[in-house]
């Protein structure tokens, strides 16, 4: 055990009010307790035991739960550390019940992901209008400088880094993670429906209308900018949608 490591404290807040704490509960409590950041490294599984007053068995099944959520990473032969992948661990369950939808005749799964990231950035957007440094525009300009000259294999990575550059100095981390979220499911599941036909000089043009808007500093017309390339995406995805409909 490292020697910074912050003391151990004696007793675990419940987490869950009104049912008994599970283990999991009690180290989740535990890490933040120990106000550990992540990447720090958990107590090892001696001091978990002692601490909680449980088995090697109950604390290494909590560990897993723990992991699969995303909370705890294990790095075998080396301890547990508190998890980084923060919100993206999400990703796996999101794309699963999406498939699920997608396959029981439900492709309109893709256009709500849409919507969801539509909801996100034009909630952000405005901001951006007032807070983005001539630096920032730059970068947004040399990204979109690429999307319109590369060809099609690296289209989509130009395509989501313009995205993020919209909304990193906004300093949202949490709004960051939504929106690489619902980004890398919509592509997954892309592959599931059909790629939605896409006209790739709207979609230069598009993202030229709303850096246009933000070097003029118009958070309305931002705004509006936004709206209609989301609503040209939700569009596709709908056609998308109604061409794998069984016929009536």
């Amino acid at each position: 055990m490292p020697a910074s490591r912050k003391p151990l404290a004696p007793e675990v807040s419940p987490q869950a009010r009104g049912r008994r704490p599970t283990v999991q509960d009690q180290i989740t409590d535990l890490i933040v307790e120990l106000d550990l950041d992540p990447g720090e490294a958990l107590p090892p599984e001696p001091e978990l035991m002692r601490v909680l007053g449980v088995s090697r068995n109950s604390v290494r099944e909590a560990l897993k739960g723990l992991q699969a959520l995303g909370i705890v990473d294990i790095r075998h032969g080396y301890g547990t550390y508190v998890g980084t992948a923060q919100l993206l661990s999400m990703a796996p369950g999101l794309l699963f019940h999406s498939r699920l939808a997608v396959r029981r005749e439900h492709p309109g799964a893709l256009r709500d992901i849409v919507e969801v990231r539509a909801m996100l950035e034009s909630g952000l957007i405005r901001r951006s209008a007032a807070e983005l440094s001539a630096a920032d525009l730059d970068r947004l300009q040399a990204e979109l400088d690429a999307l319109a000259a590369d060809g099609a294999p690296a289209r989509a990575d130009h395509d989501r880094r313009f995205h993020e550059l919209l909304y990193e100095p906004l300093g949202n981390t949490l709004a960051l993670q939504l929106i690489a979220l619902f980004w890398g499911v919509y592509r997954q599941l892309e592959g599931e429906v059909g790629k939605p036909r896409t006209d790739h000089e709207q979609v230069v043009r598009q993202h030229r209308k709303v850096l246009a808007a933000l070097r003029s500093r118009d958070p309305d017309a931002a705004a509006a900018a936004i709206a209609d390339h989301f609503a040209d995406v939700t569009a596709r995805t709908e056609r998308l949608a109604a061409d794998r409909l069984p016929p009536a």
